[in-house]
């Protein structure tokens, strides 16, 4: 047997954490001595590790908890692959974070203001467009765009309707909301297509991102093309959309082309 401050040392946890697994029942001791000693045995030590393990992966103790109570090796087979595809993400945006903070180091000590943009705002008269697609209270996150994109593709494809053009994005708030924005996402179709919507056709002004689909660079573009509508006594008369020229998993991020536009008037 081994006492709480043996079993603490061997595994790199505190005693602190020891005590507080086992009022959660996530790992108690094998015995507890009349005057409260706590003691472990050796067999626990596999257990310990595999808290220490699934906490590294990113699970919540109560997920651990589940697991322990329940082992099912399939289940969390595919509670890793969720965690993998989070940490992965993750990495991915941490290296894209890498690379925007060298850039800015490279501009910074050429003296030159690392939020000039060379973004052009123009204005282009769109015509009336009738498009199909689904509208939700959505998490803005690339994950929640491709699932509700993948329910207006397989709604296409369940009443054989071709579209017209690529897929659209609508934003409907006035503000932004992170967990719960109004946000529609559809296609164009045919006109008169069942269920579909026109969208009026007017002067929109607009402007072209080019590379991956990143807050900061979607803000310096709705920034420049909200100034311009300004400076130039224009004002907007409808929801802001962006159009997807090329994306999606098959093209590089790098390379990816996305259309803003912003139905103004005089």
């Amino acid at each position: 047997m081994l006492t709480i401050g043996e079993f603490s040392r061997i595994c790199f946890v505190t005693r602190k954490t020891l005590r507080h697994y086992d009022e959660i029942g996530l790992l108690r001791p094998d015995h507890i001595a009349d005057n409260g000693y706590r003691y472990y045995t050796t067999d626990q030590f596999r257990t310990m590790r595999l808290i220490s393990r699934l906490k590294a992966y990113g699970f919540s103790l109560p997920e651990i908890a589940a697991h322990l109570a329940n082992p099912d090796e399939q289940l969390l087979v595919f509670k890793l692959n969720e965690k993998q595809k989070l940490m992965q993400s993750g990495l991915e945006s941490a290296e894209r974070m890498l690379r925007q903070m060298e850039q800015d180091i490279d501009k910074l000590k050429r003296s030159i203001d690392i939020m000039d943009t060379n973004i052009v705002v123009k204005t282009v008269e769109r015509t009336p467009m009738s498009v199909l697609g689904i509208r939700r209270s959505i998490s803005v996150d690339p994950q929640h765009f491709g699932e509700l994109f993948n329910e207006v593709y397989a709604l296409l494809a369940s009443r054989d309707i071709k579209p017209l053009g690529g897929p659209m994005a609508f934003y409907h708030d006035e503000d932004f909301k992170q967990e719960h924005s109004d946000i529609e996402v559809a296609v164009p179709v045919a006109k008169g297509t069942q269920g579909s919507r026109v969208v009026e056709g007017k002067t929109h002004a607009t402007a072209t991102l080019v590379g991956p689909y990143e807050s900061d660079a979607f803000t310096a573009i709705y920034a420049e093309a909200c100034k311009w509508i300004e400076e130039n006594s224009y004002h907007m008369t409808g929801a802001p959309f962006d159009v997807y020229v090329k994306g999606g998993p098959e093209v590089d991020p790098k390379d990816y082309i996305t259309e803003v536009y912003f139905p103004i008037e005089k």
